[in-house]
């Protein structure tokens, strides 16, 4: 594994670099560090958190973003020269972030809203609003549509933006988490049921919006990932600190993996390792698919969240 990966650790404001080439080598790099040696940036943190919750990455410019959901803004970071360029005032509790078309794209959670930054610039350029508590948010490059999961609103949205329209799909669940692949859209929602212990799997056309398959899963679950090409999907459980595999053919769940903590977020590199930051461990997990086993636990920041791969 030639590559590197950074850690998002919301609980104390800073990123964790791991170099995979190097022997799981390990830096910590905490916000107030590389505030410390900006230059031009004025800010006032009065001792609060900044809470670095999702990271996008610019392959092209080598700089990452990061969505600072308890500072209600993002910064960018030049990954070369390991320095803050810019901070930026967002909405409230931005919690997911996609750069796409020369724009970044921010979810905010508590403003209901998605913030439209120009990349170049570094300015903002608009918002739109969405429905109530979106929690996830997915970019389709091939309808140039965004798609967000409004977790109290039982509805994702579909905003077109090359036509600037809006549509909305409604659901008998809330969605929490989406991924998009080909011509179909799969969905995670949490029942409407109270103290229900079960989670619904819904997958999507996205021509004509129709739910051509319902799965309910045993388990109250909070992240997904499907492994391209494959009818495989994977759950994490911050409740019982599992991770599900479930085969999306035979409609159930195949393997049961206890990780222990809170399994968070999920990344594949593309090939056999899952990458899964745990909250409450404050660990990086790597998963190996085929034989369904942990390699390796390794130890980041306080509460990590978001994750990316720089290849």
């Amino acid at each position: 594994m030639e590559w590197k990966v950074v850690v998002a650790n919301t609980g104390e404001g800073s990123i964790t670099i791991i170099d995979f080439k190097n022997d799981y080598e390990i830096k910590d790099i905490s916000f107030i560090s590389l505030l410390d040696k900006a230059k031009g940036i004025d800010i006032c943190l009065d001792n609060q958190p900044i809470g670095p919750w999702d990271i996008a990455l610019d392959r092209e410019k080598n700089k990452i973003y990061l969505a600072n959901a308890y500072n209600n803004s993002i910064s960018k970071i030049d990954m070369n020269k390991m320095n803050i360029e810019s901070i930026l005032a967002v909405g409230k509790f931005p919690s997911t972030i996609k750069i796409y078309d020369g724009f970044i794209f921010v979810l905010n959670e508590d403003s209901n809203s998605i913030s439209i930054v120009d990349k170049k610039s570094f300015n903002l350029i608009g918002n739109i609003s969405v429905g109530d508590k979106p929690e996830d948010m997915e970019i389709y490059n091939f309808s140039k549509k965004i798609f967000i999961a409004n977790g109290n609103g039982h509805s994702v949205d579909i905003i077109d933006l090359e036509n600037n329209k809006k549509e909305k799909l409604i659901l008998s669940n809330n969605p929490i988490r989406l991924c998009l692949e080909k011509e179909y859209m799969y969905i995670l929602s949490h029942s409407n049921e109270s103290f229900s212990e079960h989670s619904n799997i819904s997958i999507v056309r996205l021509d004509n919006l129709s739910i051509v398959k319902s799965l309910d899963i045993e388990g109250v679950c909070n992240n997904m990932l499907k492994l391209r090409e494959k009818d495989i999907l994977f759950l994490t459980s911050l409740q019982d600190g599992h991770l599900y595999k479930v085969d999306l053919k035979a409609n159930k769940i195949i393997k049961k993996i206890y990780l222990e903590g809170m399994p968070n977020k999920i990344f594949w590199d593309g090939n056999k390792s899952l990458l899964i930051t745990n909250t409450s461990k404050d660990i990086l997990t790597i998963f190996n698919i085929f034989n369904n086993k942990v390699i390796k636990n390794i130890k980041v920041g306080s509460e990590p969240n978001g994750l990316i791969i720089i290849k």
